[in-house]
C-alpha cells in the first residue's frame, strides 16, 4: 500500500507540476503579449515623436531657405537700384520723386536730393517726412511682393548673378 500511495503521490505531484507549468506558460504568454503591446505603443509613440521632430525640422529648413532667397532678392534689388544712379534717366526718377513728395507734403517741403550712399530723395515738412531713398523704395517693393506671394509656395529661386 505504501507503494501505491507513493505512486499516487508521484502521479499527483506530476499532475501538479504539469498544471503549474501550464499555468506558468499561460502567465508567461500573457506577460509576453502585454510586453509586446506596450512595446508597440512605445514604438508608435516614438514614431509619432520622431515624425513631429522631422516635420518641425522640415518647416525650419523651408523657412531658412525662404529667408535666404528673400535676403538674396533684397541684396540684388538694392544693388540694381543703387547702380541706377549711374543711368542717364536717374535724374528723371529724382524729379518724379521730388514732385510726388511736394504734392504730398506741400511746396515748401525741404528736399534732400540724392543723399550720399542711399540715393533717391528725403523730404521733410515740420514733423512729417517721406523717405524715397533707394533702399526704402526697394524695401517697400519687396514687402509688397512678399505680401502678394503670401500663401503661395516659396519664392522661385533667383537666377545666378552673371558678370560681363
Amino acid at each position: 500500500m505504501a507503494s501505491s500511495s507513493a505512486g499516487a503521490m508521484v502521479a499527483q505531484a506530476q499532475a501538479d507540476a504539469t498544471a503549474t507549468l501550464a499555468a506558468a506558460a499561460q502567465a508567461a504568454a500573457r506577460i509576453i503579449d502585454t510586453a509586446r503591446a506596450e512595446g508597440r505603443r512605445a514604438a508608435e509613440s516614438r514614431g509619432l515623436n520622431q515624425l513631429v521632430v522631422a516635420e518641425r525640422a522640415a518647416r525650419s529648413a523651408v523657412l531658412e531657405a525662404q529667408d535666404a532667397v528673400e535676403a538674396e532678392a533684397r541684396a540684388r534689388a538694392l544693388e540694381a537700384a543703387l547702380s541706377f544712379r549711374d543711368d542717364p534717366n536717374y535724374s528723371r526718377l529724382l524729379d518724379t520723386l521730388e514732385a510726388n513728395a511736394r504734392r504730398r507734403l506741400g511746396g515748401s517741403a525741404t528736399i534732400d536730393r540724392d543723399p550720399p550712399e542711399v540715393g533717391g530723395i528725403r523730404a521733410r515738412l515740420a514733423r512729417r517726412s517721406l523717405d524715397y531713398t533707394l533702399p526704402a523704395l526697394v524695401e517697400q517693393m519687396l514687402q509688397t511682393a512678399l505680401v502678394e506671394r503670401q500663401g503661395s509656395p516659396a519664392m522661385a529661386a533667383i537666377p545666378a548673378k552673371t558678370t560681363t
